[in-house]
């Protein structure tokens, strides 16, 4: 899969700006044959949208996941958004999988909230993972990649990569770089994460986008620039049968965390 990571400054509560920086670099992803561009977390409003919740928030058909679903549809490419959700009196951090025909395959509600984020917003309780053309794909959000279960939920779901959109600031740089390996490694699938840049209050966001195959082996690692990079991921690589960490869980952890994707 050709993937492209948009890393990028997101505009704080501006969303036409958003929108027009989000379709620039889709032509531009478009232009270098990439098949999917992942955004960083809350690219659509910038990151510390809290108490602006019930002006921002868009519900899944709202105008501006609309307007990048036609974008997607003109320009026949996939594409990871992730935006504040209004889902009837709650609202989520959330991310829309937009097809290259401009359906959406999915939405993933973060499900770990990070520090003041839980007085805002509410955490799903689903793993789904998108079945498209491209592959079986997983997402995640932010903080969802610090907790080994939800990466593990995704591959006993079925998926053949995980996604992740983030906003991660300092001083967190060796967190991100140290779980997207393990998680990578632990799964045996492929992660791609895309992560923000700029400042806001005392929030400073440093990039490090990364793209790491299943064995943990680093494809491409941006610093803390704004840029386009594109990188080929393989999701069906050879896999080392000495492992097969998924298959070899004991019974008892992959019947408890099954439980969890069957929840009623």
């Amino acid at each position: 899969m050709r993937i492209a990571i948009a890393q990028c400054t997101p505009h704080l509560a501006n969303k036409q700006e958003n929108l027009n920086m989000i379709t620039r670099y889709l032509h531009r992803a478009k232009e270098q044959k990439a098949e999917l561009v992942i955004f960083p977390e809350l690219v659509l409003t910038g990151y510390s949208i809290g108490n602006q919740l019930e002006t921002i928030a868009e519900e899944i058909d709202g105008p501006s996941l609309q307007f990048i679903q036609q974008a997607c549809h003109e320009l026949q490419i996939f594409a990871l958004i992730s935006f504040p959700e209004k889902n009837g009196n709650a609202y989520h951090i959330s991310s829309a999988l937009i097809q290259d025909d401009g359906s959406i395959a999915g939405v993933y509600r973060k499900t770990h909230l990070f520090s003041a984020e839980a007085h805002y917003f509410t955490a799903g309780n689903e793993w789904p993972v998108f079945t498209t053309k491209l592959g079986n794909i997983g997402v995640m959000i932010c903080y969802d990649l610090e907790f080994p279960e939800v990466t593990r939920l995704l591959r006993l779901n079925g998926a053949d990569m995980v996604l992740v959109n983030t906003a991660n600031m300092e001083p967190y740089e060796r967190y991100q770089h140290i779980y997207m390996q393990s998680r990578a490694m632990e799964n045996e699938i492929p992660l791609v994460i895309c992560n923000r840049l700029g400042q806001e209050d005392n929030l400073k966001f440093f990039g490090h986008s990364m793209a790491v195959n299943h064995e943990g082996d680093i494809l491409l690692q941006l610093d803390s620039e704004e840029a386009l990079r594109i990188v080929d991921v393989s999701l069906h690589e050879t896999r080392d049968p000495e492992l097969n960490y998924a298959r070899r869980l004991h019974e008892s952890v992959r019947g408890a965390l099954l439980n969890c994707l069957h929840h009623e």
